[in-house]
């Protein structure tokens, strides 16, 4: 008896249907709430189960503020940088503190973003927080010192308000006398105990700068908000 069916090279029957499973790997929420790894090809994996996703979101400095919330907002998170031309204006690459004239250690600079991203989400943690911070000396023949950095995770809502859910801070013994900028980038990771809707309101970031001079010395302070880079960004799970 002669067989008519033909093999191809991989053994298969020809014509028969190749199926080729593909594992990924995602962070699911199980109906209980419990979040966890599971992949593609997992049988265990509720039908229900929600994928989550790490996401990066760049601080930006605006001229058009984004319509929502009092006022508006010029301090922004988003997915992707603003173009590298963005309204031909170099003063949106920071944000600077005032002058420091104080001789103690003080908070010089407290800047909350806010995320356009309109969908609500279900956020988890720990958020990582990446600052890129510029100090300098204006004036005086004393040290400018950058002492401590505290960031934050929460949200922001319609009224402005902002809701802390989760922080971290770095204590930094660093002092410079340059009068120009000499940057440095921190590393927080902020613990989110519980984590949080952003039903009605915007997934918000804080960054704050302790600062403090020697006596007849003035300093100042930036965080770097380069368009086109990702100087300062919050890396977080959200689904």
């Amino acid at each position: 008896m002669v067989n008519n069916e033909s093999t191809n090279i991989t053994g298969n029957i020809a014509g028969e249907k190749l199926t080729q499973q593909k594992k990924e790997v995602s962070i699911v929420q199980d109906a209980d709430g419990t979040v966890r790894l599971c992949t593609s090809a997992d049988t265990n994996a509720p039908v229900s189960s929600v994928v989550a996703q790490k996401k990066q979101f760049v601080m930006q400095k605006v001229t058009n503020r984004y319509h929502w919330g009092e006022g508006g907002q010029q301090y922004l998170l988003m997915e992707n940088p603003s173009p590298s031309t963005l309204d031909n204006n170099d003063e949106l690459d920071f944000i600077e503190s005032n002058p420091i004239y104080n001789t103690s250690s003080t908070p010089v600079l407290n800047v909350i973003f806010c995320s356009t991203d309109e969908m609500e989400k279900q956020i988890y943690g720990p958020a990582r927080i990446i600052s890129s911070v510029g100090v300098k000396r204006i004036s005086g023949n004393g040290l400018v010192y950058f002492d401590n950095i505290i960031g934050g995770v929460g949200y922001k809502d319609p009224s402005g308000g902002y809701h802390e859910m989760g922080g971290d801070s770095l204590p930094i013994p660093y002092n410079i006398t340059s009068e120009t900028y000499v940057e440095r980038t921190t590393q927080l990771f902020a613990n989110i105990p519980t984590s949080f809707s952003t039903d009605g309101n915007r997934l918000a970031a804080r960054i704050q700068i302790y600062a403090f001079v020697n006596a007849n010395t003035v300093g100042q302070v930036r965080i770097n908000l380069r368009r086109g880079l990702a100087d300062s960004y919050i890396e977080l799970v959200m689904r």
